[in-house]
């Protein structure tokens, strides 16, 4: 789409025909809505004119924002020509593909880094940036206590955020550390997790058990139709317990599987046993 000429347009008079997103999220568009607010529209959108009417080619989301935030105009790139739609499509493919978002704890440092030069704070920060919310920006910020190779670590996905979380509010570095290896090494259950963090806290021992001794299992396979299912295994299954679980592999996944390897090799990498 060459020949673009950037214009103040009045949101009012955009038309969006389609977009590759299906539908916008209500939470994450009060989010942006609240950072336009605050900050205006960084980039600008794209589209063409077709007759009088200026048609979104990307940017369906700052419109909708930018509406919902009370702005008068938005910047906008004009098109000399319509794209096909095929040109559309891709284009829109392409914005949204390139946009990487800041891994977890490089999050974390620039929120750091961002606190400290203007001194505001986490809810200050939330309402300026329109997300996230002062309680996730509060725990984002304790993964700083880390070490550095752990915190990459986190961003590979070998320890679960939850995991990660939990052993932060451990005061001890020494005992951080004897906590993270166990998660690494398998031999910590997320609730294991919370029972041995809540020992240290307390200045009791955890209760140990055995590695001689056979543990009974319970085990549920979920059906999820069309010919899938998941089976779980655990001393003990609680409902809040498995969606935890779920919610820790899929960041796993999410992490480990960015590169487009094979489920498999994805699986034998955040085992951690390579087996």
């Amino acid at each position: 789409m060459p020949g673009h000429v950037i214009q103040q347009v009045p949101t009012n008079k955009p038309v969006s025909p389609g977009n590759v997103r299906a539908r916008l999220d209500e939470e994450e568009q009060v989010s942006l809505a609240q950072s336009i607010a605050q900050n205006g529209i960084l980039v600008p959108l794209l589209g063409h004119y077709e007759g009088d009417a200026i048609i979104v080619d990307d940017g369906h989301r700052r419109l909708d924002a930018a509406r919902r935030a009370g702005l008068a105009t938005v910047p906008m790139l004009i098109a000399e020509k319509a794209p096909s739609p095929a040109e559309r499509v891709t284009l829109q493919l392409l914005a949204n593909t390139q946009r990487q978002g800041l891994k977890v704890t490089e999050h974390a440092r620039a929120l750091h880094d961002l606190m400290k030069a203007t001194g505001w704070s986490a809810a200050e920060v939330s309402v300026r940036l329109g997300r996230p919310s002062p309680g996730t920006i509060s725990k984002l910020l304790s993964l700083l206590v880390l070490p550095r190779d752990v915190q990459d670590l986190i961003d590979a996905g070998r320890v679960p955020m939850s995991s990660a979380y939990a052993i932060c509010t451990v005061p001890h570095a020494v005992e951080r550390q004897r906590l993270i290896q166990a998660v690494l090494e398998g031999r910590l259950t997320r609730d294991r997790l919370v029972a041995e963090t809540k020992a240290v806290k307390s200045g009791r021992p955890a209760p140990r058990t055995s590695t001689q001794q056979r543990i009974a299992r319970e085990r549920v396979v979920i059906r999820l139709g069309e010919g899938r299912s998941v089976a779980v295994s655990a001393p003990t299954l609680t409902v809040d317990a498995v969606v935890n679980w779920f919610m820790d592999l899929a960041e796993q996944l999410r992490h480990a599987g960015a590169d487009g390897r094979p489920l498999a090799e994805v699986a034998r990498n955040i085992s951690g046993n390579g087996k």
